[in-house]
């Protein structure tokens, strides 16, 4: 049987691990599968080396190392960086790893973009992503593009302050987001890296549905058994509310800014290409919320 060599770039993250996790398990009824994971900390991972997956180093600020990393890996999945900072080092490292993956023959790159909306609404967010996806265009390597929606995860922090407070203080208006889990995207990965796909095709990874701020506090009143009202603020007022609690300025700022374009309903995106993908359906909001209910209200463990 030949064997297929995929592996993870990026794989000591949140999402990273996940995927690596996730493939571990698909492995087991694929015993033509290798599967390594690369990573600036490989010393953090012998249990992942003792179940049988190589583990190699690889900096994506580093190109120098990257392509003998990737040697003899078929399909690569390249983690989008967390380097939000405005100065194109994210690009770079992207591109970094674009490159270095052609020097080695990969086939086929998987790459985690942002849900894109329409052209001209341009953010910090996604204009990266943009960029990267032209890249991959360029390439001349096949590639699966997988534009995830924001994470459920994000709103345990955000509804579990309002059902505590009873307001959902937000800068997004009227706008829609079509929120999915964390682990779904860690599915939608592994299915896209391990599913043999040879050509280039680009699929939206969203939630069911995309609640409005209305519908989240909703949610958020059912979980706490108090009413949550909406406050809708411009984004200044925001950026000040965030600096309020303790948040450093600029990040108080961009994720203020965040929620004035979230405002222009740029996240109204709800896509079957998941389904599609995985053969499952993803997890709706409510039923995110009510498994990590303990979580978003503070509550001691069971």
């Amino acid at each position: 049987m030949k064997t297929m060599h995929l592996a993870v770039a990026g794989a000591s993250g949140q999402l990273g691990s996940l995927v690596v996790n996730e493939l571990i398990g698909h492995r087991a009824g694929r015993p033509g599968m290798a599967l390594t994971a690369i990573t600036r900390t490989p010393g953090r991972h012998a249990a992942w080396q003792q179940q049988g997956v190589g583990v190699r180093c690889g900096d994506f600020d580093q190109p120098q190392g990257l392509a003998s990393a990737f040697h003899g890996v078929e399909r690569l999945l390249l983690i989008s960086t967390n380097t939000l900072d405005g100065t194109g080092r994210r690009v770079a490292q992207h591109q970094h790893v674009i490159e270095a993956a052609r020097q080695a023959g990969v086939a086929h790159i998987v790459y985690t973009s942002f849900l894109q909306p329409q052209e001209g609404k341009h953010s910090l967010l996604n204009d990266d992503h943009r960029a990267t996806e032209a890249l991959l265009a360029g390439s001349g390597i096949a590639h699966t593009i997988l534009r995830n929606a924001f994470y459920q995860d994000l709103l345990l922090v955000v509804l579990g302050t309002a059902a505590v407070d009873g307001r959902l203080q937000t800068a997004m208006g009227t706008g829609h987001v079509s929120y999915v889990a964390r682990e779904d995207c860690a599915h939608a990965a592994a299915a896209a890296l391990s599913d043999g796909y040879l050509g280039s095709r680009i699929l939206d990874i969203t939630g069911p549905a995309a609640p409005d701020a209305p519908a989240l506090a909703t949610m958020a009143a059912l979980l706490s058994g108090k009413p949550v009202e909406v406050v809708n603020l411009d984004a200044e007022e925001r950026a000040r509310h965030f600096i309020a609690t303790g948040m450093p300025a600029p990040m108080a700022q961009m994720l203020a800014g965040i929620e004035r374009w979230l405002a222009t309903d740029a996240m109204h995106i709800v896509s079957d290409d998941y389904r599609a993908l995985t053969g499952r359906q993803a997890s709706p909001v409510p039923a995110f919320l009510h498994a990590h209910r303990r979580q978003l209200l503070a509550l001691p463990p069971a």
